[in-house]
């Protein structure tokens, strides 16, 4: 199979500043001091007026965060609370707006916050900002008594009652295990102190499990697809030939064993850039691809299926994707329903 991988237009500003930050880890300095006086209480995170439930990891790329915000969210939400979610909106326009989700588009929301909008209830808040301090204290005003932050476990300005770090695949990578440029890491693992509740994410798709956890969670999927076409379930989908994996969120290498392991034979794979605002030009490139290789179903995830499914009449084969199935273990569920007494 060949690899296809698109990279962003800015890569010589990305390649850039990894190099400089090599040579001259200034970033280092920074985790260090903002730890240092969190810790000793020289700052504070500020109260928001509601409990606190943030969901994060220490490294870049994939671990699950959005999938485990959306368990947690229903979770509690059947549980009786109400709960507000905050998110940045990862790969929007306009980035420096503050809303409260209804129904913009993903562009202007992210493609994560639409994730999260088709999964969770419609009493479900999530409001979109930078500022999570502010966001946060919104969605209490609001009548959420539970705000839960989406990526939130380096952002130390809110006091937080459950802190849940998410351990995916990468981190299990000795290779890895440095700050970024030198590795994936955000901050050093000896952080994780700072965490109520670890998860190893992905479970069944990782080999060794180098680091230890509280708890573990396999990556399930659903026996239903989203699909552009007539095609149902995972098992149709595995029947057929000719199929492109597109994928653009941060482990793509997980997203290849899931396939693997449902049995979805690929013939050729694109990797595009976490987040990845697709265009018509991508949308060409697919078709070019798939007219000379005799290509006819595209597979991805659910969140690269919100973007291309906008170009479904331009796209010259179909779309469909793979869905997870959004459930915590009996065991994390009394871990967080215990704390939040």
């Amino acid at each position: 199979m060949n690899n296809i991988h698109i990279t962003m237009n800015n890569r010589l500003f990305t390649y850039t500043l990894s190099a400089l930050l090599f040579v001259f880890p200034v970033h280092l300095v920074f985790i260090f001091l903002k730890n240092l006086l969190y810790d000793f209480g020289v700052f504070k995170g500020e109260k928001v007026g509601a409990k606190v439930i943030s969901i994060g990891n220490i490294a870049l790329g994939g671990t699950g965060k959005t999938p485990t915000t959306i368990a947690i969210t229903n979770f509690l939400e059947k549980n009786g609370y109400s709960v507000g979610i905050v998110s940045r909106g990862h790969g929007r326009k306009n980035i420096s707006n503050n809303f409260l989700l209804k129904n913009q588009n993903w562009r202007e929301c992210g493609d994560e916050v639409v994730l999260l909008k088709n999964n969770t209830s419609s009493n479900t808040r999530i409001f979109v900002s930078l500022n999570k301090v502010y966001a946060a204290k919104k969605l209490s005003k609001m009548g959420c008594n539970i705000v839960i932050l989406d990526d939130g476990f380096q952002h130390r300005k809110i006091d937080r009652d459950i802190d849940v770090v998410l351990l995916g695949p990468e981190n299990q990578n000795k290779r890895c295990q440095f700050i970024y440029p030198y590795g994936l890491l955000r901050e050093p693992l000896c952080y994780l102190k700072r965490a109520d509740i670890t998860i190893n994410t992905k479970n069944n798709l990782i080999k060794d499990t180098g680091l230890k956890s509280d708890h573990t969670l396999d990556l399930k999927i659903k026996e239903e697809i989203l699909s552009s076409s007539s095609i149902k379930n995972i098992h149709a989908l595995a029947n057929k030939s000719g199929i492109v994996s597109v994928c653009s969120i941060g482990d793509p290498g997980s997203f290849s064993k899931t396939l693997e392991g449902i049995n979805i034979n690929v013939d050729k794979k694109l990797v595009f850039p976490d987040h990845w605002p697709f265009s018509l030009n991508d949308v060409k490139e697919i078709n070019r691809l798939s007219i000379k290789e005799g290509l006819k179903h595209i597979v991805c995830t659910e969140k690269d299926f919100v973007k291309l499914v906008e170009f479904k009449h331009h796209l010259k084969i179909d779309i469909n994707a793979i869905l997870m199935k959004h459930q915590l273990s009996e065991e994390i569920e009394r871990d967080i329903l215990a704390r939040l007494v």
